[in-house]
């Protein structure tokens, strides 16, 4: 009798219980299930691949687009073209997005990702080697800013693949967060390599990170099918 007791009141506490989530809408862990940890989508060795190379791209990037604008306002004087050089390495990306981002799904990730660093690499090797007119160096941004969106989709389709449930959910706010800090690094960085190297050198580490990417991509990500 006391067996039946306590069954009857476990299975009355765990109905009630799964009422209250109910009502307030906050999910009851299962027993035994063990919580994800950003430390454990880290240690999937494929995932840190796609982390450290959006941490390397995405600051490379940031740090050609600060030493273009540098570039251009110590050549033109002109705060706007100045300004102008700055946006258009991003603001390209809404319409290439909207317009190019199914390519990500349609294309191989490993080729699509290793063209897109090395065409980033082309790009900043090319603005910090040859002189062209300003429209000529904005055209060429633009052009590749529009394609942005197309690897930065393939990433994210990559960490699909790679993780799943609550660790997928870990590693697309890993791959955010990487994005946000990332910026801010080159940011600070393209100062940095502008005042200690002066723009042409700075552009070619932008060039020297986006290579490395590149290389690391073909080397380690595994060839897999659109």
């Amino acid at each position: 009798m006391e067996s039946a007791a306590s069954a009857t009141s476990a299975t009355s506490a765990t109905s009630a219980t799964s009422a209250a989530s109910a009502t307030s809408g906050t999910a009851v862990p299962s027993p035994g299930h063990q919580r994800t940890t950003y430390g454990d989508v880290l240690g999937q060795p494929l995932f840190r691949l796609l982390f450290a190379t959006r941490i390397l791209g995405v600051s490379a990037e940031t740090l050609r687009i600060t030493t273009l604008s540098v570039l251009i306002f110590t050549t033109s004087h002109s705060p706007l073209l100045s300004a102008l050089a700055f946006g258009v390495g991003f603001l390209p990306q809404l319409p290439g997005s909207m317009l190019l981002g199914a390519l990500a799904d349609r294309l191989p990730p490993r080729p699509l990702l290793t063209s897109g660093f090395l065409l980033n690499c082309a790009a900043a090797a090319v603005l910090g080697t040859v002189r062209m007119p300003t429209a000529a160096e904005l055209a060429m941004v633009a052009a590749v800013a529009v394609l942005a969106p197309v690897f930065g989709g393939a990433t994210s389709a990559l960490a699909a693949d790679f993780l799943a449930g609550d660790a997928y959910v870990l590693g697309r706010s890993l791959l955010n967060m990487a994005s946000s800090g990332a910026q801010l690094a080159g940011l600070a960085a393209g100062g940095a390599a502008v005042a200690g190297l002066g723009t042409g050198p700075a552009l070619l580490l932008a060039a020297g990170l986006n290579a490395g990417c590149a290389l690391a991509v073909w080397l380690r990500l595994p060839d897999r099918p659109a």
